[in-house]
């Protein structure tokens, strides 16, 4: 395949064939061979120059032309993330090969991520957050796994805080806050308390789709006690693990006044 540019260490030979597999470049001139790790090839010429075209296209919204690059940056760097991300959107919302992003995430998990791989992803995921609301879980997992130290906590806030609140405000039901995704808040919340986050929790109280409140039928027993049970008892879990005591203090009163008022709605319900 073309080595794109990558010599031999050895005689500085051009005449050598790179498997982009095994990262591992093979001298014709002299026999030498070498293995390349992520790092560096992430940083070959022709990676860089490909990646900011891919990126620039992506977040333009000319999602073909950005899998063109990527595919270029692939055939140098095989598990370059941000070449893959952009590959297995364009595979599941353009090409509908349905698993695509699943696919690409449990890929990324395998992978300890560069510094401007997570930088390019927090871009690469803000442009196209209108598509991912089923992969909130994998998101935050993936960004939590790869952004751990307490320099990067407000980092992490940030990216959070960013695509989170757009993912709850349009959700359909209450069904999507399961345990799992309580417990992934709750982490993130004692970790960089996540205000934006928690805020759209606490509107939806009153705009869930499955509230009481967003149609006025408290008058349905069951359905009242079960978006309590699910949803907002869920909620105080989460406010109650929010690592600025500040924000926890207005936070929690804010859940309380809420409370308050769909338990005098509910009729004795709850």
């Amino acid at each position: 395949m073309d080595a794109a540019g990558l010599t031999c260490h050895g005689c500085g030979s051009t005449n050598v064939i790179f498997d982009a597999k095994t990262r591992v470049l093979h001298c014709n001139q002299c026999g030498s061979r070498q293995t390349y790790s992520r790092a560096t090839l992430n940083k070959n010429g022709k990676v860089v120059f490909c990646k900011q075209n891919a990126l620039g296209f992506f977040q333009s919204g000319q999602f073909d032309k950005a899998k063109h690059y990527s595919m270029d940056i692939l055939n140098i760097s095989m598990d370059n993330v941000t070449a893959l991300y952009m590959m297995a959107f364009y595979d599941e919302f353009y090409e509908k090969r349905d698993g695509s992003m699943r696919s690409f995430f449990r890929q990324a998990d395998e992978v300890a991520l560069e510094y401007e791989e997570v930088l390019d992803l927090q871009k690469l995921i803000s442009a196209s957050a209108v598509r991912l609301i089923n992969f909130e879980k994998e998101i935050i997992t993936l960004f939590a796994k790869n952004m751990q130290s307490n320099e990067e906590a407000d980092d992490l806030c940030q990216m959070i805080d960013k695509v989170c609140p757009y993912f709850i405000a349009n959700r359909t039901s209450a069904d999507f806050l399961d345990r799992e995704l309580v417990e992934l808040y709750k982490e993130l919340a004692e970790h960089c308390s996540i205000p934006k986050t928690c805020f759209a929790l606490l509107k939806g109280i009153e705009t869930n789709p499955d509230s009481p409140f967003s149609d006025n039928s408290f008058y349905l027993q069951g359905k009242t006690k079960y978006f309590y049970e699910q949803y907002i008892c869920a909620v105080r879990e989460i406010i109650e693990s929010m690592k600025d005591a500040n924000y926890k203090a207005k936070f929690m009163a804010a859940y309380q006044s809420k409370v308050q008022a769909y338990k005098a709605a509910s009729n004795g319900t709850i």
